[in-house]
């Protein structure tokens, strides 16, 4: 019987239920399913939903959904609304243990028309956009040699560079690109330094030839090693019988990106700086030297003069590469420019999902005022997920999380289904104390500045941890 069909017998169902190959079925499901009855009583967990959640079928079987609200297990419950209203439902769930999920909600009705269960199936959408981000990566790697084909327009109006902040590193950028000079980005990660780097190929004459970037800390030492210089054939086990042409070779006479520069190994900053001196360098396993006309750019998130001063990174490298040097300021300190990035983003998801979406000005608002501590990944990341989980064109702040919502606003959101006052008062409660011992790192100190006893904090932790 398909989902949404009437019943001709309910205790089919309960037998169904109770079966052990009905078990063995939906505990191979790589989905989490979650099935309540028609009162909204948890009857059945499977093992991936433990393992999506990390909350236990002994934590859950048999309590009342608003319960599991209320103990803070999860934010909303698609079964009290498939109940309430009779129909599918899919919304998205926060779960304790910080991840964001995708809950579609099926009932199952009597010959009455009476919800006999609800049938929830659950998808980790962090794991989805994590596992889709680490395919991504895996790709790039791939297309490690192939010029960039994305670099951003040459157009003063790139929303990257709305900041008085941004134009006042625009006016360098330009003057910086009609030449050959080397130029060190620094930034946080996630500022935009690969677009930055694009950015100033594009808009130097070189921009009609290859564009290649290299994450110097994605590799191990050996493959760095060659995909920076290429090797002959046979010059290590593994190699290609027809050897393989360099990143340097085929870079020439377009630009060569150096992302986390900082993470390049002691022996290839020689090489490197050698290569930067002579503009020529030998392929491992030959002895024929190679003439190039490569503009090298390179990036950072950590400090290399503390490198420097530290020994692992050389000296007279850093001041090669420091010709033309860039700080790239975080997001926090370029406000202008998040709400065009975010419309942006909006935009090209919507595209690529193929579907309408449009920001809410509320939703824009708190973007704007939020501090993006991973940057511009960050706000990427978040917008994608928005636009894959709204449920209507428009993304209103009910989708947001609740790091973004100011802290009154984030108990009044917790408060928005109206839980019992106690249940309330615990929530303020644990939140204070998480802060407290975040803040002073021992529950005697965290109990001086909360004005409570050392054992009222002890006691409330393992309560909490039950």
């Amino acid at each position: 019987m398909l989902h949404g069909q009437s019943a001709s017998d309910p205790n089919q169902y309960k037998e169904i239920l109770q079966s052990p190959f009905f078990n063995d079925i939906i505990n191979s499901l790589y989905d989490g399913v979650f099935i309540t009855d028609g009162d909204g009583i948890t009857v059945l967990i499977n093992r991936s939903y433990e393992r999506i959640t990390d909350l236990k079928a002994e934590q859950l079987i048999g309590l009342h959904m608003s319960e599991i609200i209320e103990a803070d297990y999860i934010s909303k419950s698609a079964s009290l609304q498939v109940i309430k209203e009779k129909r599918p439902v899919t919304l998205m769930q926060q779960i304790s243990n910080g991840r964001n999920i995708i809950v579609s909600g099926t009932p199952i009705f009597s010959k009455n028309q009476e919800i006999l269960y609800v049938v929830n199936s659950v998808r980790d959408i962090t794991e989805l956009l994590q596992l889709k981000h680490e395919m991504e990566d895996l790709q790039e790697l791939k297309n490690l040699r192939q010029s960039s084909k994305e670099a951003y327009s040459k157009s003063d109006s790139s929303p990257f560079y709305t900041s008085e902040k941004m134009k006042s590193i625009m006016t360098l950028i330009k003057r910086a690109a009609k030449t050959n000079a080397k130029v060190l980005l620094h930034g946080e990660t996630g500022v935009g330094k690969t677009m930055i780097a694009k950015h100033i190929h594009e808009l130097s004459n070189r921009s009609e030839q290859n564009f290649l970037e290299l994450n110097c800390g994605a590799l191990p030492s050996s493959l760095i090693e060659a995909e920076l210089f290429g090797y002959e054939p046979g010059a290590f086990t593994g190699a290609l019988k027809k050897g393989k042409k360099g990143l340097l070779e085929v870079a020439d006479h377009g630009t060569l990106f150096l992302d986390e520069i900082g993470d390049l190994p002691l022996d290839l900053q020689v090489k490197l700086l050698k290569v930067i001196e002579d503009q020529a360098f030998y392929p491992v396993g030959s002895s024929t030297l190679k003439h190039i006309h490569v503009r090298l750019l390179a990036a950072s998130h950590k400090d290399l003069k503390k490198l420097v001063a530290s020994g692992d990174f050389r000296e007279d490298l850093y001041y090669r590469l420091n010709v033309v040097p860039l700080h790239i300021p975080p997001l926090r300190e370029r406000r202008k420019e998040i709400i065009p990035l975010a419309r942006l983003f909006a935009e090209e998801f919507a595209g690529t999902y193929e579907i309408e979406r449009t920001l809410h000005v509320d939703v824009l608002e708190l973007l704007y005022d939020y501090d993006w501590p991973g940057n511009i990944r960050e706000l990427k990341n978040l917008i994608e997920q928005l636009v894959v989980l709204a449920p209507d064109k428009e993304i209103t702040r009910d989708l947001l999380p609740k790091d973004l919502l100011p802290t009154g606003q984030q108990r009044m959101s917790d408060l928005d289904d109206i839980v019992p006052l106690k249940a309330a008062v615990e929530n303020i409660e644990r939140e204070m104390i998480t802060k407290a011992l975040k803040k002073y790192k021992t529950t005697r100190k965290a109990a001086e500045a909360l004005e409570v006893s050392q054992s009222t904090i002890v006691q409330k932790m393992k309560k909490w941890e039950k």
